[in-house]
């Protein structure tokens, strides 16, 4: 009988050591994918706040830029408008490399928000614009912009052409072949609310394009 009573003394010991073990090991578990995983993606993760766009600094980064290594930089190639002039030029920006093609297009856009380095060029587009997102479907960027971008059309119609093509031609440097749509505020433009009817799809317009 007394045996019997060890022996059942002896499983129950070993049954609650296990049980501690395992919690043991649950909460390492826990505490390393919290460390890991969890907490590096909340620190990463955006505002969900559909109002609040994406604020570009208009601090130019051609330091950050010098320290890109050869091989994680790429060359963007930005269209802003010339001064005087009713035309576009190309102005190079060196970028850490995105592999993503929405992530690319972002960039771009992001980079345009940032203005040219160039003197003789200009940013056409209003104070305070953002981009509150970018997809791409068949073969098309939907380029969603804050609502700062619908001051653009009280600037003049020649003033609104510069910063609607500055952006497609500089998108579609990823692509020539591709279409660009732009939402406002997360709503398609209605086609007569300014000069440019932004309501359908634009192409490339290379005839902007001056040296």
């Amino acid at each position: 009988m007394t045996a019997t009573k060890s022996k059942r003394h002896n499983q129950e010991t070993i049954l609650f050591i296990l049980m501690g073990l395992i919690v043991v090991g649950l909460i390492v578990s826990g505490y390393f994918l919290f460390v890991k995983k969890i907490l590096p993606e909340l620190a990463s993760t955006p505002s969900q706040n559909p109002s609040a766009a994406i604020q570009v600094s208009p601090v130019k980064d051609e330091a950050a830029a010098a320290f890109i290594p050869d091989d994680e930089a790429q060359v963007l190639t930005l269209y802003f408008p010339k001064k005087n002039s009713d035309s576009l030029r190309a102005e190079l920006r060196k970028v850490r490399q995105k592999k993503m093609l929405t992530a690319q297009a972002g960039q771009i856009v992001e980079e345009l928000f940032k203005g040219p380095t160039s003197s003789d060029l200009y940013s056409p587009y209003p104070e305070g614009t953002g981009l509150r997102g970018i997809y791409f479907d068949d073969s098309t960027f939907f380029v969603d912009l804050s609502i700062e971008f619908g001051k653009v059309s009280s600037s003049g119609a020649a003033e609104e052409v510069l910063a609607v093509y500055s952006l497609v031609n500089s998108l579609t440097e990823i692509d020539p072949r591709a279409k660009v749509r732009i939402l406002i505020n997360g709503i398609e433009p209605i086609g007569d609310s300014g000069h440019v009817d932004l309501a359908g799809t634009m192409t490339r317009f290379p005839e902007m394009i001056s040296e």
